[in-house]
């Protein structure tokens, strides 16, 4: 953990805030947050999946980390997407409050990263759809963080 958050994190930040970016946005964006409690901010790369004008970002082993909890209620976050710096809202989707939202959101996550249904226990029908069964098991079990964009700001 100490070599990502010290090494990897800040490298991959760079590339995502320059000219470079192109060589990983495709599948990384930076996030920009305030800690709940400790007010700081801190930038994290991490991968996503656009839904339209919704962005999906599921932390991987949220066992093991701590920092997607800031999101359990709404707040504000700058987004650097694809070389562009955008504002928005992120909250952590509830599966019990907001079922469908939750499934939507990992419905998102998998079409973009297919390979990752195996590891959720989603089986992929015939045609490439995913069982919606699965789907509704898997996502009463993952964290899910939803940013929706500001007002004019546009991906």
């Amino acid at each position: 953990m100490w070599f990502m958050n010290k090494i990897a994190n800040p490298i991959v930040g760079w590339v995502l805030r320059s000219r470079l970016h192109g060589l990983m946005s495709a599948s990384l964006l930076l996030i920009a947050y305030r800690g709940r409690k400790s007010g700081r901010e801190y930038h994290l790369p991490v991968q996503y999946a656009q839904d339209g004008q919704r962005i999906f970002i599921l932390p991987g082993q949220p066992e093991n980390k701590t920092w997607w909890r800031n999101f359990k209620d709404e707040i504000p976050v700058t987004l650097t997407l694809r070389g562009k710096t955008l504002g928005g809202q992120a909250r952590l989707l509830d599966p019990q409050a907001d079922p469908q939202a939750t499934q939507d959101g990992l419905a998102a996550y998998l079409r973009r990263f297919p390979a990752l249904a195996k590891a959720h226990k989603v089986r992929t029908e015939t045609g490439g759809t995913f069982n919606a069964g699965d789907i509704r098991e898997a996502a009463a079990a993952v964290s899910i963080i939803c940013v929706t964009f500001n007002e004019g700001s546009t991906p």
